[in-house]
């Protein structure tokens, strides 16, 4: 890798090639159609380089010239005010307030509990059985189009790397009209999503 200090004009993501945070930093850039340069990081292999942006081997680790960003949720806002079109965040506050709410949840209930659950391959029943139950949840919201919108955003961008491994693990929802497996396929179908995945998740295919 040519050194980081002659690179600072490039935006630079350095993330885990499968990660659910990772995936969803990489999905908002493509979603922006950020020029950006993507590196994977070995866990196991971490050049000295990238150790010294981020000691704690906090990943995602965004460097834009100066500015070193770690924590997927202050990356993507970042990066929706940054490149403002398409707007991810709704303009109006109560909007933005709900998706600001659901982004939490997803951050601190859904993903910490897949990564607990995910073990050797495989997810818990008690987790799948959760995990349906909070997109059942949520049927009310996604049933038009994206979430509370006709637009994609943020939390399209946040449900999407879970979506994408409950297919490969194949946990079914029980919905009767399909609305969660539509939402999927919704999102699954656009470029940005196709050219956010890593070779380790297109295998997941």
């Amino acid at each position: 890798m040519t050194s980081l200090a002659n690179r600072r004009s490039a935006i630079l993501l350095f993330s885990f090639p499968d990660c659910l945070h990772s995936h969803r930093t990489r999905l908002v850039i493509k979603e922006k159609e950020i020029v950006a340069e993507l590196h994977e990081v070995d866990v196991n292999n971490i050049d000295e380089e990238i150790k010294f942006i981020s000691p704690y081997n906090d990943f995602p680790t965004l460097v834009d010239r100066e500015l070193i960003l770690q924590n997927s949720r202050v990356i993507i806002e970042y990066l929706d005010e940054r490149f403002p079109h398409p707007p991810l965040l709704p303009v109006d506050p109560v909007a933005r307030a709900k998706f600001r709410l659901a982004l939490y949840r997803i951050e601190h209930q859904w993903y910490p509990e897949f990564n607990d659950s995910y073990k050797n391959g495989a997810l818990t029943d008690a987790f799948k059985e959760k995990i349906k139950n909070y997109f059942l949840e949520i049927i009310p919201f996604i049933s038009d189009k994206f979430f509370m919108s006709e637009e994609f955003g943020l939390v399209d961008c946040s449900l999407a790397p879970l979506l994408w491994r409950m297919k490969h693990l194949q946990v079914e929802f029980s919905d009767d009209k399909k609305i969660i497996e539509k939402y999927a396929e919704r999102i699954f179908s656009r470029d940005s999503f196709q050219s956010s995945l890593t070779e380790t998740e297109k295998e997941m295919e």
